[in-house]
């Protein structure tokens, strides 16, 4: 468990997702040095924590790190139970949609909009390794672990013939009945 103190830069109502904002947020650049701020999330981005409690514009609060891996959101749409979820600009969880950024958990239970639903933290998508200081994720090895392009220049440097709309599962049947 880990406690610190930290700014509030707006309103964020209790069982809302929060940000963590950069230095020179409230157009102080001195005091963002020592200053950890609080923030609204932005639609589809991984939020930092979740507020307990209301949180006022300007308030100085304790922030309390507990390493709980479930978080108590409210919804802003009927949400399944086991359904990924999103941060939507209010702090609220929606279901998880691919043009509005990245998951960061799943419900566990189901809830209608205003419900607050346990949410467990588990975030969507591998950064790319190099962006990834000393990552230890390795690509995939084997056929399987290769792109569709990847697979089309093996089958041409064997010079096995394929169909250009091949599925992958395809391609790899072809380099593996060689």
């Amino acid at each position: 468990m880990t406690t610190f103190k930290a700014k509030v830069l707006n309103n964020i109502p209790a069982n809302r997702l929060v940000g963590l904002g950069g230095i020179n947020r409230d157009d102080n650049p001195e005091e963002g040095w020592d200053t950890v701020y609080l923030i609204m999330p932005e639609l589809g981005q991984i939020p930092d924590l979740v507020a307990t409690g209301a949180l006022e514009e300007g308030q100085e609060v304790n922030v309390t790190i507990k390493n709980n891996p479930v978080w108590n959101v409210e919804a802003a749409e009927r949400l399944p139970a086991g359904t990924l979820v999103q941060c939507t600009d209010d702090g609220r969880v929606q279901n998880y949609y691919t043009t509005d950024g990245t998951y960061f958990g799943f419900t566990i239970e189901s809830a209608e909009e205003g419900d607050v639903v346990p949410v467990v933290r588990k975030y969507g998508g591998q950064m790319p390794q190099e962006q990834v200081e000393g990552a230890t994720y390795e690509e995939p090895r084997g056929l399987q672990g290769l792109k569709n392009d990847e697979l089309k220049e093996l089958l041409d440097e064997k010079g096995i013939e394929y169909n250009g709309k091949a599925t992958k599962k395809e391609l790899i049947a072809l380099l593996e009945g060689d």
